[in-house]
């Protein structure tokens, strides 16, 4: 049995989606479906998402909480889909600085390929131009321009280690206030359909699922 972890914000959690809870829990139906229709190896899909969490809570719980989920075999894929709250600058300083963001993720990486796992890095979706450079509710200010600084982080951190880094800035930012929610920052139904048939083409032909 194989195991599917996904870390990550409130994007990850599934936020703003009132149909299905988001990207990682539609990948955990159509996996149990799968299982239940064709007795296919069965796989397990854990949503680790924590709405306003940065990469500086994950390096806290990561790997207690991945090792309580490892599958029995070490067939394991852990995601990581940090950035968003990461970059947002809040009395003039980032809640986690580019330096500190990329190293977290380093330790959390470098620790899963130790035990054998695949890792997946997701970039961060971008956000409305309504929003960009505005404070929003949380008095917390986003530039695009930072969103595509910490992508390129990811992306130097993916050729790094060899890993995965599935890409849905680019095909979010085509349409993105049609994707958006009221806020600007999450997804709404239609963005988290459009972050699961991205991630899930990726990751589910990748594993052979």
């Amino acid at each position: 049995m194989a195991s599917i972890i996904c870390f990550g914000d409130s994007i990850t959690r599934g936020e703003s989606d009132a149909v299905y809870g988001g990207w990682a829990d539609r990948i955990k139906t159509r996996l149990i479906k799968q299982f239940m229709e064709t007795g296919k190896d069965k796989v397990s899909v854990f949503n680790m998402g924590i709405s306003g969490e940065t990469t500086n809570g994950l390096i806290q719980r990561f790997q207690h909480e991945f090792l309580t989920r490892q599958a029995v075999d070490k067939q394991d894929t852990v995601l990581f889909g940090y950035g968003a709250n990461d970059l947002a600058k809040q009395d003039g300083n980032y809640l986690v600085d580019i330096e500190t963001y990329i190293d977290n993720l380093r330790c959390c990486i470098e620790f899963s390929i130790e035990k054998g796992a695949n890792v997946v890095l997701i970039n961060v979706t971008p956000i409305s131009a309504l929003l960009d450079g505005i404070p929003n509710i949380n008095n917390r200010i986003r530039h695009d321009e930072t969103i595509c600084r910490y992508n390129q982080a990811l992306l130097v951190l993916s050729v790094k280690y060899s890993v995965d880094l599935i890409d849905v800035y680019t095909p979010f930012n085509d349409r993105k206030e049609t994707y958006l929610a009221a806020d600007g920052l999450h997804p709404n139904n239609a963005g988290h359909e459009l972050l699961y048939q991205v991630i899930s083409s990726s990751l589910l032909s990748n594993l052979n699922i």
